[in-house]
């Protein structure tokens, strides 16, 4: 009984230590001023137009329901592997930043600013689906202290990208 409880005391730690930098290297939507500049310039944006697609940035970085069905109702619960939503994730935001490098470097023709703003939702909102997994995995491995694993982990993701 003994090896059981330091087996699952220790995984769960390693799992949180884990998350912390999974939280602290998603954050490409938190470095938006970073990149925007050459994306307004490669694209010919003028201002409104990079607000526009920065709005689509918010809004798939902050609508966090498929990544929350997914972790409820998604195939990993039959086989045990959690990592699906991370698999999803990982998908979803290199397709998403994949397009818009090509579209900044040249190597596809300039997009519409429509699609330019799909491209920016799926990559922001590829990030919902590493939020839902680690914090809520995190809550389920700390019960008692819930309050702290959630701030652990959104402050890694808003504080250290």
């Amino acid at each position: 009984m003994e090896k059981n409880s330091i087996s699952y005391s220790s995984s769960r730690w390693i799992a949180a230590a884990g998350s912390i930098w999974i939280q602290a290297l998603i954050g490409g939507t938190y470095i938006f001023s970073t990149y925007s500049p050459i994306l307004k310039s490669s694209q010919s944006y003028d201002q409104s137009t990079l607000d526009t697609v920065a709005v689509f940035k918010d809004i798939g970085s902050n609508a966090g329901v498929l990544s929350s069905l997914l972790y409820t109702f998604g195939p990993h619960h039959r086989y045990g592997v959690p990592w699906v939503v991370h698999l999803v994730g990982a998908t979803e935001g290199f397709l998403g930043y994949f397009f818009m490098w090509l579209a900044v470097v040249g190597l596809i023709p300039r997009p519409p600013v429509p699609l330019m703003c799909v491209f920016m939702f799926f990559a922001a909102h590829s990030q919902t689906f590493f939020n839902t997994w680690n914090v809520v995995t995190s809550v389920q491995n700390f019960p008692h202290c819930s309050g702290t694993v959630v701030g652990l982990m959104k402050d890694y993701a808003v504080n250290h990208t």
